[in-house]
């Protein structure tokens, strides 16, 4: 069985910042191969970082491409990840967003979601009634049907047939997203969390609690410990039993806070 992550980084500026990533990533010991999500155009300004083992070339051209034209985000964010099951290049794969750093060596984490026993496994939690902009309980009216609160910063996959099923059903959720009552709050556009979150009700799959197990934690501050076993989701500063290995950072690589964790990860 191989294993490898797969990284979005549709332009420069997304492959520099997973190049962060990627460097917390050796640095805590793991040497899983890196395949990268690209602009055909930024192979070579890819190539020249030297990390990553497999480029894909992103060359979209489908009807469903052409339905995500309100944003950007539709465009670079939300359709490649609905298109994740085309990009596997190994058995088992995690994806994180790039604004993510490894502050704690991966293998516990790789252990567990192989022995989980569906391949496909998400953060999240299973009742949040204050999720999707506090509209969640018009969703689940509308759907008909209990709807998790996903998180789309962090992706398990392993190659099965049930990952055509699943993926497939989430593309027929993007054209009942009116329907099915999802908001347009972010850029005035669809947003792919509620309709994982929807596929997830439609299979019956539940999230991995952001507190139940340590793999990402959020945003940490300068002078926390490094590794830390809080889990400061939602406000929360619950002690895990664990080191999260991901720490999603939202102020990106360009602030304080990210700049300062990644250089203490590299070189403390």
């Amino acid at each position: 069985m191989t294993q490898g992550y797969l990284f979005l980084a549709l332009g420069k500026k997304y492959i520099e910042e997973c190049s962060y990533l990627s460097n917390t990533i050796r640095k805590n010991n793991d040497n899983r191969p890196i395949s990268l999500l690209i602009h055909p155009e930024d192979e070579e300004y890819a190539k020249s970082l030297n990390l990553y083992d497999n480029l894909i070339h992103f060359i979209p051209d489908d009807d469903l491409w052409k339905e995500c034209n309100k944003t950007s985000f539709e465009k670079y964010c939300l359709y490649p990840r609905l298109k994740f099951n085309e990009y596997l290049l190994y058995n088992e794969t995690i994806i994180v967003d790039s604004d993510v750093l490894c502050q704690y060596n991966t293998e516990h984490i790789w252990t567990y979601l192989s022995n989980q026993s569906y391949p496909v496994k998400m953060l999240g939690r299973h009742y949040d009634l204050n999720w999707h902009w506090g509209t969640i309980s018009e969703v689940i009216e509308a759907y008909g049907n209990h709807i998790p609160h996903t998180h789309g910063g962090f992706f398990y996959l392993r190659k099965d047939p049930f990952l055509k099923l699943f993926f497939d059903y989430c593309e027929e959720v993007f054209y009942k997203y009116d329907e099915y009552k999802c908001k347009k709050y972010y850029q005035g556009g669809r947003v792919d969390e509620i309709i994982f979150a929807i596929a997830h009700s439609k299979f019956n799959l539940w999230p991995i609690p952001f507190d139940e197990y340590p793999i990402m934690s959020f945003e940490y501050t300068p002078e926390m410990e490094i590794p830390s076993k809080i889990q400061t989701e939602g406000g929360q500063n619950f002690i895990l039993r664990g080191y999260p290995s991901f720490i999603h950072m939202f102020d990106k690589m360009d602030g304080e806070h990210f700049k300062t964790l990644y250089k203490r990860i590299m070189y403390d």
